[in-house]
């Protein structure tokens, strides 16, 4: 992988670099030549420039980790942190869907301080906190998995599903599992990060996984951010078991301080629709009224919980939405 100059100089990447050990660095030497070959074999009306390199992200580090409890390969990105760790660790923003979530949060990502940067910029956007970006993706190196992200990010259910695309579903215990009992111990080995500052960010699939981690299993995470959560997967199965949910972890809640819950307006009231049977799902999924819901139940049970309706916005502008401010609702104190 490549590495930003000015974070070199800060004397803080050589460190990361050191304790990522070189195992996790040849990987990503693998993965750029396999990008490369990918490349090459696409027709192109010249041969490419052999100095010609795959494109990568400053300040970033990639690694392939296959999951013991899953059985899948998943691609991690690492957004690095631009200063030292704070007392107690860096925050950590947990982000489902990497692949497609990862290059959106590169315009909020807080920079290092460059040596071409006016001062008044510096003022503009002032002390940024540090954290540490972990965004969980795939191996097939797909931005949206469809197949493998239905497995992952969806509760064991006994009736239909509702998924027209994916045939495999019922992961997420096994997922969960990975994130928690595998990959975070193997992050916190190299990094000092905060046991009590962990945020979770998933879209759709990945936001019905995020609002089921909370409700399930609070504990693991203490901020929550769901875009467009499949809220209907399973004859709204999710919505069904929440209130005992709430009743039997409300202990374990309490340590939860930050909850957001995003849903686009045209996800069930589009200004129009393409066919009277996308119209017809659009009102039977009722993302909406779901979102909406789901947010007020758990503002009854005290939890801080903000809520936004976003009109004009369609299922994908919410993954866009949130991923560019997730990273300053993650990192903030």
């Amino acid at each position: 992988m490549k590495f930003d100059t000015s974070y070199r100089h800060m004397g803080v990447l050589r460190q990361v670099a050191t304790r990522m050990g070189l195992a996790m660095l040849l990987v990503c030497g693998v993965m750029q030549e396999e990008v490369r070959a990918e490349a090459v074999r696409e027709e192109v009306l010249a041969p490419l420039p052999v100095d010609w390199q795959p494109a990568t992200f400053s300040r970033s580090l990639g690694f392939d980790l296959t999951s013991r409890y899953t059985g899948q390969t998943y691609r991690i990105l690492l957004g690095l942190p631009h200063k030292p760790a704070p007392a107690g660790g860096y925050p950590v923003l947990w982000a489902l869907d990497g692949l497609a979530s990862f290059p959106l949060m590169e315009t909020a990502r807080p920079r290092p301080v460059s040596a071409n940067e006016s001062a008044q910029w510096r003022r503009k956007i002032g002390d940024e906190p540090a954290g540490l970006i972990v965004a969980i993706g795939y191996a097939s190196g797909d931005p949206i998995d469809v197949n493998a992200r239905a497995l992952d990010y969806t509760p064991v259910t006994s009736g239909s599903t509702g998924d027209t695309f994916s045939s495999q579903h019922g992961g997420e215990e096994n997922f969960l599992r990975f994130l928690t009992e595998e990959l975070r111990p193997l992050i916190a080995s190299h990094f000092a990060i905060n046991p009590e500052r962990n945020t979770l960010f998933g879209f759709s699939y990945g936001g019905l996984f995020t609002l089921n981690t909370l409700a399930r299993a609070p504990g693991f995470f203490q901020r929550y951010w769901a875009s467009s959560p499949s809220l209907w997967f399973g004859g709204h199965q999710t919505m069904k078991l929440l209130p005992d949910r709430l009743k039997n972890n409300a202990t374990a809640l309490t340590g939860v301080n930050k909850v957001m819950i995003t849903v686009g307006s045209d996800e069930q009231y589009p200004a129009s629709f393409s066919s009277e049977q996308e119209y017809k799902k659009l009102q039977e999924r009722t993302m909406v009224d779901n979102a909406e819901q789901y947010a007020q139940a758990l503002q009854a049970q005290g939890l801080a919980v903000s809520f936004e309706k976003l009109p004009a916005h369609d299922h994908m502008d919410m993954l866009m939405h949130g991923a560019r401010r997730v990273v300053g609702f993650a990192f903030a104190p």
